[in-house]
């Protein structure tokens, strides 16, 4: 049998012990769950801890970086006029189907 051991913050520790003295079958497994990723991460060797900010700015990097790779692409992304996407070209689609609801 293999023991794996998790090393809670103090307020992790504090959630936990309140939710499992209030019974509370919901939050203990969200919890224990929070307090196993970082130890899961470590025994793959991935990163150990997760910052939310830093995550955020990796991906605002990868959009900003597909985002000007489709602005040089060579025209070949076929884009809609812009009637396509103008509320009139909307409604009077909308208009039809409701209109083939009525006569149908």
């Amino acid at each position: 049998m293999t023991t794996i051991t998790l090393q809670l913050t103090p307020e992790l520790e504090q959630k936990l012990q309140e939710s499992i003295a209030r019974q509370d079958a919901f939050s203990i497994p969200q919890l224990l769950a929070d307090a196993l990723a970082p130890t899961v991460e470590a025994l793959l060797g991935k990163k150990t801890s997760y910052n939310k900010l830093e995550d955020e700015h990796e991906l605002e990097a990868d959009l900003d970086r597909f985002f000007d790779e489709v602005e040089h692409r060579d025209g070949s992304i076929p884009t809609l006029s812009d009637y396509a996407l103008s509320r009139e070209s909307i409604y009077e689609e909308c208009g039809k189907q409701i209109q083939g609801k009525f006569t149908t």
